[in-house]
């Protein structure tokens, strides 16, 4: 079985530039789409093992993307306090009825039945924050293979501005 050069895992799919452009926010211009184009091509020719590595990015920046896509609203927020008031679980009897007896209610005191549950959540993530955080570590992966884009990304997290591999330059 011998591969065709369009199935070689050092070869760029159909779908990559555009992955590429979706998971690096780059804006839809000729200008740019020309940009990752040649950063593409460049990959290609000096370091073409690279492209496998970079392939299996954009696919779990993708499937990232379809997550965040299906989160429900409660999903997009960290819980701070939940309360709830409702009768506790092993109160009841083995039927789960209450008392209708009046004998029964002069015996038990249903407020005794009740039980108060109160969860706090500290300064954690919801799921959408540890998502996007997954998400921009595997674009900066990404960014790494392709550095020439960076300038052209819109996200201030992969842009050479607030990039993680810059400094200011000193001179002494």
């Amino acid at each position: 079985m011998s591969q065709t050069p369009t199935d070689s895992p050092y070869r760029w799919r159909a779908a990559d530039l555009e992955g590429i452009r979706v998971a690096l926010s780059i804006p839809t211009q000729m200008a740019a789409i020309r940009a990752i184009n040649d950063a593409m091509a460049d990959l290609e020719q000096l370091y073409p093992d690279a492209i496998l590595t970079a392939r299996r990015e954009l696919d779990a920046i993708a499937a990232i993307d379809t997550e965040l896509a299906g989160l429900s609203p409660e999903q997009l927020q960290a819980p701070i306090e939940t309360r709830r008031k409702a009768v506790g679980p092993d109160a009841l009897p083995e039927d789960g009825t209450l008392p209708v007896k009046k004998a029964d209610v002069i015996e038990y005191d249903t407020e005794l039945l009740r039980e108060e549950t109160i969860t706090r959540y500290g300064e954690g993530l919801s799921i959408e924050q540890a998502l996007r955080r997954q998400r921009g570590s595997h674009a900066q992966a990404l960014l790494l293979m392709l550095p020439t884009l960076a300038n052209w990304s819109r996200d201030p997290q992969l842009s050479a501005q607030g990039g993680a591999f810059t400094t200011a330059l000193a001179r002494g």
